[in-house]
């Protein structure tokens, strides 16, 4: 029999830390519930192996890629767990910050901590991915009370922490497992070395999952993509002269060094293209569900989340899973001449991800002529990102009295003017060359 009457070791109640505070008030006010629910998690999580769940695999993007309809390709299948959305994401930058904390405490916090991440869909209570806070609370303590007199040194490790938090939110939703050992799924996310090492450390079976776009499209939609998320973290600061926005720069340096594998680890990458994943989802999914060692399910060609489909909002129009219109070259801020620049910069992505590209950029000289003709010239994004910055920035600086910023602007356009010829001078060096650290292919 499993003891459910003893008391789970919360220290935190009295911290001033905002993370804890917090999560110290939700679990107390949904603990009740929990205690009550616990009985019916422990033989949820009994289905569960946890300790030898030691297969994993993560998602990182390449711009907008699609990694979130990848996963939730992935959400339902039958032998996976995964946390909803990019609810994972933060999980090793929690565990170092937390580290003195138990791991029954690093549960209790750890939902509170990614929805408060500067990440989108970080909270584990989404409306697409709901989960009842007594629930999860329940399956955390259930896992205490099975796991807890196990020693310390075997519990409070980050590996028991990946593993731990996967099942609670399994068994929180109250999800059944006929597999002991299911593939846990981790939205990595961030293209991050310090993290898939330790990642790797935890899981040395690990493997990484990629997603990638037609190099015109990743381009163009992460500038739109960058330039949002910059505008919303001006948005949230009152002072204008926090800093100068940066979505041109910021969107190149994303675009040309993510596009390879983590350092040493090329062997256990796998490069997705986002439009396969809407022109082709079966067999690319029966590709990866052969790559991850997962017997094919129809569910890998259904979006949702928990089950649940998973709907989102394209320009206006309401989409689930595999939309063709949306595998489309896109280019609204790339112009020819940056067009061809981007071609050029970037021939060996477009020839190894079988992209359509002009064929004369397979000649060396041309490509090399490309860059050097355009090098000087501004991209369109460049352009855009100084109106930003002049008509959104240095002008209503300038009406607040805030003069000494207002008059930094016309430097800074010119330090990340030349920051870019830099970071596309030193891109041709590698790139005129075969660029040997692509990402390989599904």
């Amino acid at each position: 029999m499993v003891r459910l009457t003893q008391s789970m070791p919360v220290g935190f109640a009295a911290s001033s830390d905002g993370v804890l505070l917090r999560a110290y008030l939700s679990y107390s006010e949904a603990s009740g519930a929990a205690q009550a629910l616990a009985a019916q998690k422990v033989e949820l999580i009994r289905q569960y192996d946890v300790p030898g769940m030691n297969r994993a695999a993560a998602i990182c993007y390449w711009g907008r890629s699609g990694t979130l309809l990848l996963a939730s390709y992935l959400d339902n299948h039958p032998d996976i767990v995964m946390l909803p959305v990019l609810t994972s994401a933060p999980i090793y930058p929690f565990v170092q910050e937390y580290e003195s904390l138990s791991i029954w405490e690093k549960l209790i916090a750890y939902p509170e901590y990614s929805g408060l991440m500067r990440i989108n869909e970080g909270e584990f209570a989404v409306a697409a991915a709901p989960v009842v806070a007594a629930d999860y609370y329940a399956a955390v303590q259930a896992l205490f009370a099975l796991y807890g007199s196990e020693p310390a040194a075997w519990l409070n490790t980050r590996q028991r922490f990946f593993q731990f938090v996967h099942v609670a939110y399994a068994a929180g939703i109250g999800r059944q497992s006929d597999n002991p050992r299911p593939l846990m799924v981790y939205a990595q996310h961030y293209v991050n070395q310090d993290h898939a090492e330790r990642f790797v450390e935890d899981f040395p079976t690990g493997q990484f999952i990629h997603t990638v776009r037609d190099p015109i499209s990743g381009v163009d939609t992460w500038f739109d993509r960058q330039r949002q998320l910059e505008l919303n973290d001006r948005g949230r600061r009152a002072d204008l002269s926090a800093r100068f926005l940066d979505p041109a720069v910021a969107t190149m340096n994303v675009m040309l060094t993510w596009d390879c594998a983590h350092h040493g680890m090329g062997a256990r990458s796998r490069a997705i293209r986002f439009e396969d994943l809407h022109l082709a989802p079966k067999s690319t999914m029966d590709r990866l569900a052969n790559w991850l060692d997962i017997p094919y399910h129809s569910c890998l060609i259904e979006s949702t989340w928990n089950g649940a489909p998973y709907v989102v909002d394209i320009r206006g129009v309401s989409c689930c899973g595999a939309t063709p219109a949306n595998a489309k070259r896109r280019s609204k801020n790339l112009p020819l001449k940056d067009r061809l620049l981007v071609f050029a910069l970037f021939h060996e992505n477009f020839i190894r991800w079988n992209y359509p590209s002009p064929s004369a950029m397979r000649r060396r000289w041309i490509r090399l002529s490309t860059i050097a003709l355009f090098w000087l010239l501004p991209m369109k994004m460049e352009l855009s990102t100084a109106r930003l910055i002049m008509q959104g920035q240095a002008l209503p600086s300038l009406r607040k009295g805030q003069v000494a910023f207002a008059l930094r602007a016309p430097f800074f356009l010119l330090k990340r003017r030349l920051r870019m010829m830099s970071l596309i001078t030193k891109q041709a060096h590698t790139r005129l060359w075969r660029y040997k650290g692509l990402l390989k292919p599904l």
